[in-house]
């Protein structure tokens, strides 16, 4: 019995230790306090399931024999404030047509300007599935946020046309966390 209590001690103690800032699944869609935006009306981040995996999707995808779309969308989180905290973020996504790297994320501000972009060494590999869906969702490990003394917000951005050729992958999130101490 005293193994058992060691055991939950050790198990639970640091989850209660926790700020939960941010867990979304998109179980229910995009929530109303997250922001999409795009510079194509005919491409934006959206909500979808399949058996029962509920996720966001966004691609450039133009169609067999057509070209792809060149699309900037956006993807933002609510508010929320770190200034004090040491703040980890994980995300999972699938990906479809490996035809580049388009996801960028970043910290933005309350008007959505750039504060500081995280490092895609936690993701680009990540985008790795030449095929069709395989609905493999792998998750990032726990990315380190900056201190920053303003509220931000976790912002994903699915960029086509980085350099000079547009990049058409899918991309699928289904998980987002942040989690602070």
């Amino acid at each position: 019995m005293k193994n058992l209590y060691y055991f939950f001690l050790f198990i639970f103690v640091p989850i209660w230790g926790q700020d939960v800032l941010i867990s979304e699944n998109f179980e229910n869609g995009i929530p109303q306090d997250w922001v999409i935006n795009s510079t194509n009306k005919q491409r934006n981040w959206f909500a979808k399931s399949f058996r029962d995996v509920h996720y966001v999707q966004m691609s450039a995808f133009g169609g067999r024999g057509k070209p792809g779309y060149v699309v900037k969308a956006e993807l933002h989180s609510p508010l929320f404030e770190i200034s004090q905290k040491t703040c980890k973020l994980r995300f999972s996504f699938a990906d479809a047509y490996q035809n580049g790297q388009p996801l960028q994320v970043l910290l933005t501000n309350e008007k959505f300007l750039p504060i500081r972009g995280l490092n895609e060494k936690y993701w680009a590999d990540l985008v790795n599935n030449p095929d069709k869906y395989d609905n493999e969702y792998e998750a990032t490990p726990w990315i380190d946020l900056p201190q920053i003394n303003q509220p931000c917000r976790v912002s994903f951005i699915y960029n086509s046309k980085p350099n000079d050729e547009i990049i058409t992958t899918i991309i699928q999130l289904k998980e987002v966390d942040v989690w602070c101490e």
